[in-house]
């Protein structure tokens, strides 16, 4: 059975002990980190070592989701940890953007890729399909398949077409609600409760996890927003939680 470990749900910035956007996918063999948020890597390790990895997967480049790279990349320069380079997939330029903050080129510890829109990728023998999303910046969300069942992860997105189609049939979508805090400023870049649970409900996933939703807000009170649109289960990430696929 495939898990996913929520490595850190917090949205834009850590909470008070949370940590930011990541997760570990264990499919068989295959060990992905999906996302690299601020906090994450610490919680990884005793789950997985950088050695244990086959590949990550970096939606876009917002700290919230990329900034514990850098400290693989240290871990992996510094202290070796593995005897390959470790396969990094993300946004186009990205590791130009790398090499510009760690003044020394990130290719001599990961093996670049670039991600293109509706193009599918083995990931340690899992197929995961990039999804450009609506976030403002070059983004992308990922539809991951695993013994015929499907993982949707839009990552941080406005509402629009990508979120339809990821939410498709999927047996988990995992989907960002940043704009949960009643009272504050909603984004245009990123997703109410609502909105996702209705991409959830009109495409037929059979399950629904909010995520990245606003470290101020209530899970709680989203999860029950969320559930009054969406006939179908409804959670809230937490840290430290095992998702089964």
């Amino acid at each position: 059975m495939a898990t996913l470990d929520v490595l850190g749900c917090a949205g834009g910035w850590p909470g008070a002990g949370r940590a930011c956007s990541g997760y570990l996918l264990t499919a068989g063999a295959a060990r992905l980190w999906i996302d690299a948020g601020g906090g994450t890597f610490e919680r990884l390790l005793p789950r997985c070592p950088l050695a244990g990895l086959d590949a990550v997967w970096v939606t876009h480049l917002h700290p919230d989701h990329c900034a514990d790279l850098l400290m693989a990349y240290q871990a992996l320069a510094y202290g070796g940890h593995r005897t390959t380079r470790l396969p990094v997939y993300g946004p186009p330029g990205w590791a130009a953007r790398f090499d510009a903050l760690l003044g020394e080129p990130c290719a001599e510890v990961f093996d670049v890729r670039e991600l293109t829109d509706r193009t599918t990728y083995e990931l340690g023998g899992v197929p995961c399909e990039a999804v450009a999303t609506h976030h403002g910046m070059p983004s992308f969300g990922l539809r991951a398949r695993v013994d015929g069942r499907t993982l949707a992860y839009p990552s941080d997105t406005a509402p629009g077409p990508a979120t339809a189609y990821l939410a498709e049939g999927a047996d988990l979508l995992l989907a960002e609600a940043f704009n949960a805090l009643p009272g504050a400023r909603e984004f245009t870049s990123v997703s109410t409760p609502e909105q996702v649970a209705a991409y959830a409900r009109d495409g037929g996933a059979r399950r629904l996890v909010l995520t990245h939703l606003h470290p101020d807000a209530d899970p709680e009170a989203a999860r029950q927003r969320a559930a009054a649109v969406y006939p179908g289960p409804v959670e809230a990430a937490v840290e430290g939680a095992v998702l089964s696929l």
